[in-house]
């Protein structure tokens, strides 16, 4: 193991103890790290979960360099492990595989892909990305929640503040008639989310509402987005999750499979990530893996 860095962007050392409040190490370990020996590094780790619960910190690094990050999100696609959640709160799709579905998965470059019935995703797995858990210490990794965070310096995503027409989608996962994507204008720098259409009364209504925010022209384009159930499309700064199939009308069961939730009621609280898991501002969400329970 190469243990690196547990810093997560939260630089501020505690008067009283010592210690970082986001990573919990001293000022010295934190300025000898990069030449620090491997057992030094250990040692350090070893001594982390003491100090977390004194300082009560929360979010914490998991000590995975890239290449650990890219492994431990293929074995949990390829062994389903779980359901992948990208989006904010409000506003999210999810993949993951319903009872009997196989995933396929693949790698090219620096980017894993996977696809399900309904579903297809797509991360960016390289050296802005950080994987984090809000877990207690003790916890196994295959019960937690891991969050892939990306570094802010890597760029946000554009924010669109009204529904607008993004043209025809060519980077499209899943083999359909490209359409046109439309951003419907949630307004956030986290995540965008799209629906991708083809002609027909969804596209109509959507042009009509065009240059309005979400909210205000979601009773216009509502029944037509139900009655067509287009592919979602989510986009963070990760990557891609792109979800098909029906959308249950309000009060409806979502399917067991992929699926999408967006929630005026929940986009309310303006929260990009679900209470207790506030990341630090070094950092943009990505995607959040819950286990299977």
């Amino acid at each position: 193991m190469t243990y690196v860095s547990p810093c997560v962007g939260l630089c501020k050392i505690d008067a009283t103890t010592g210690y970082c409040l986001g990573c919990a190490r001293t000022g010295d370990e934190i300025a000898n790290w990069s030449s620090a020996s491997a057992t030094a590094r250990e040692n350090v780790w070893s001594a982390l979960p003491q100090r977390f619960a004194r300082l009560g910190i929360t979010c914490r690094r998991l000590p995975w360099d890239t290449h650990a990050v890219r492994s431990f999100v293929l074995e949990s696609l390829r062994n389903k492990r779980g359901t992948w959640v990208m989006g904010v709160v409000g506003a999210v799709g999810e993949f993951t595989a319903a009872d009997g579905e196989a995933v396929d998965v693949w790698t090219q470059d620096d980017h894993i892909f996977a696809a399900t019935t309904d579903a297809a995703l797509r991360f960016k797995i390289d050296d802005d990305i950080r994987a984090l858990t809000f877990e207690p210490y003790d916890t196994p990794i295959l019960q937690s929640r891991i969050v892939l965070a990306v570094k802010r310096e890597r760029g946000r995503l554009p924010v669109a503040d009204c529904l607008c027409d993004l043209g025809e989608d060519n980077a499209s996962l899943i083999d359909e008639d490209p359409g046109h994507v439309f951003d419907l204008g949630l307004g956030r720098k986290e995540a965008r989310f799209c629906v991708r259409v083809a002609e027909g009364a969804a596209r109509d209504a959507l042009n009509r509402a065009q240059g309005e925010p979400f909210l205000q022209c979601l009773p216009r384009i509502g029944a037509a987005l139900l009655a067509e159930s287009p592919t979602r499309v989510i986009k963070t700064a990760l990557g891609r999750m792109e979800v098909q199939g029906r959308i249950p009308p309000p009060g409806g069961r979502s399917p067991a499979g992929p699926h999408t939730h967006l929630l005026p009621d929940h986009l309310a609280t303006g929260r990009a990530m679900p209470t207790g898991m506030d990341l630090p501002r070094a950092y943009l969400p990505g995607a959040i893996l819950y286990p299977r329970t």
